[in-house]
């Protein structure tokens, strides 16, 4: 390997890593209700189609349009947890990529029912000034169950940060 392709294969694997942190950091803003986060994972011409919804273009109409904060907002659901899956990067060329991530959500209602549901991302990203962005949206819903939940820690319990050490 000559020096160009290893310089193309490191590239290559810090798109990567930069695309893995990028969908991270979206699913951490989902579960912390922070809706500047979730907005900064986004293109503002982004194209979105959620499942069964009709598709919805720019980002102020996509974050209107994020169920999570909206149900957590009207307290139809008391905390959420998203677990990235396999993440498949379909290809990167120069300043576009696509990806497919599945992931599990738990959400879980006022009444202490958990629904979990299997997701699927198809993602087309961007690499603009600010980094990697998705710039349109596929979400499927491959299935969906609920279940009663028991807790160990409370919301108002959840720790967002480490302690300080002595």
């Amino acid at each position: 390997m000559n020096d160009k392709e290893a310089l193309s294969v490191v590239q290559h694997l810090a798109d990567r890593a930069a695309i893995q942190e990028l969908l991270a950091r979206y699913f951490r803003g989902l579960d912390r209700c922070d809706r500047e986060l979730v907005r900064s994972c986004f293109t503002e011409d982004v194209h979105v189609h959620y499942d069964k919804r009709a598709p919805v273009s720019g980002i102020d109409m996509v974050m209107a349009h994020l169920r999570t904060f909206q149900r957590m907002e009207k307290g139809e659901m008391k905390v959420t947890t998203h677990f990235m899956g396999n993440l498949n990067v379909k290809y990167i060329r120069d300043d576009v990529a696509e990806t497919e991530t599945n992931a599990i959500a738990f959400m879980v209602e006022p009444a202490d029912v958990m629904a979990m549901r299997s997701l699927r991302y198809i993602d087309r990203l961007r690499r603009d000034q600010n980094g990697w962005r998705i710039s349109d949206r596929l979400h499927t819903l491959d299935w969906s169950c609920r279940i009663p939940t028991t807790f160990g820690a409370t919301l108002a319990e959840r720790v967002f940060t480490l302690p300080q050490r002595s």
